[in-house]
């Protein structure tokens, strides 16, 4: 289960991120994910609820937008939904993006 590495990584993070600013309480936390990496949420959530009980993080709210790869043949620049391999016209395809993990903010009361 990654899910579990993914949200302790995540806690890790947004309490050295809390700590810095002198943050009381987490309240909730915006993610972007790449669609590439098979991050399943509710398994995110249920991980990262159970990992943060008696932080100051404990019942903060996941918030995630899940981002798509860019797919493009390399040939002739044609664009793609799901990940192939070849493109019709024979070309390479090339995958960008889709593997992120990206804290994009943390709402959270301070002093």
């Amino acid at each position: 289960m990654h899910e579990l590495s993914y949200a302790q990584a995540l806690l890790d993070e947004v309490l050295r991120l809390a700590e810095e600013n002198d943050a009381k309480r987490i309240v909730k936390i915006h993610l972007q994910i790449g669609e590439l990496l098979l991050i399943n949420p509710e398994q995110l959530k249920f991980c990262f609820s159970a990992i943060s009980k008696g932080t100051i993080a404990e019942d903060a709210e996941l918030v995630i937008e899940f981002i798509k790869p860019k797919i493009v043949c390399t040939e002739c620049g044609r664009e793609f939904d799901e990940v192939i391999g070849i493109c019709d016209c024979g070309g390479i395809v090339s995958i960008e993006g889709g593997k992120d993990f990206l804290l994009k903010k943390i709402e959270m009361e301070v002093e």
